[in-house]
C-alpha cells in the first residue's frame, strides 16, 4: 500500500503537463507582483510614505497570491501535498532568483539595498512574500480538500 502511494506521488512530481502549467503560472504571479509594486509607487506611496506603502503593498500581494493560487488550483488541481510543496519551493526559488538576479545584475541595485527589504526590525515585511509563495500551493490545496 505504501509503495503504491509513493509511486503515485512520484508520478505527480514528474508529470510534465502539471509542471508546465504551474511553472508557467509563476509568470502570472510575477506580473501581478509587478503591477502591485507599480500601483504602490504611482498611487499611494507619496500619500502614506515609503514604509507604510511597502507594508500595504505586501499585504495586498499576500491576498493576491492566495486568490491567484486558488484560481490556478481550480484549473489544474495539485494532486497531493508533496507536489504542492514542490511547486511552492520552485516558485519561491524563481521569485528570489528573479528578485536578486535582476535587481543586482540587471538593475545594479546593491546587495545591501536588496536585503533591506527583508529587515523586519525596520518594518519591512517583504520576507512574507517568498514565504507565502512557498506555502500557498499547499495551503490552498489543503483548504480545497476539506
Amino acid at each position: 500500500m505504501r509503495t503504491r502511494l509513493r509511486q503515485r506521488q512520484l508520478r505527480h512530481l514528474t508529470d510534465g503537463r502539471l509542471w508546465r502549467f504551474w511553472l508557467t503560472g509563476w509568470v502570472g504571479l510575477a506580473a501581478l507582483a509587478f503591477a502591485n509594486g507599480t500601483l504602490r509607487a504611482m498611487v499611494y506611496q507619496d500619500l502614506v510614505g515609503e514604509t507604510a506603502a511597502r507594508q500595504i503593498a505586501t499585504g495586498v500581494l499576500l491576498v493576491v497570491i492566495g486568490i491567484y493560487v486558488t484560481v490556478l488550483h481550480h484549473r489544474r488541481p495539485l494532486p497531493d501535498t508533496p507536489t504542492a510543496l514542490a511547486v511552492g519551493a520552485a516558485w519561491a526559488a524563481m521569485t528570489l532568483a528573479f528578485e536578486f538576479g535582476v535587481g543586482h545584475y540587471v538593475l545594479g541595485t546593491p546587495w545591501q539595498t536588496l536585503l533591506a527589504d527583508y529587515d523586519l526590525t525596520q518594518g519591512r515585511l517583504w520576507v512574507l512574500v517568498p514565504i507565502a509563495t512557498l506555502l500557498a500551493p499547499a495551503l490552498v490545496r489543503s483548504q480545497q480538500q476539506r
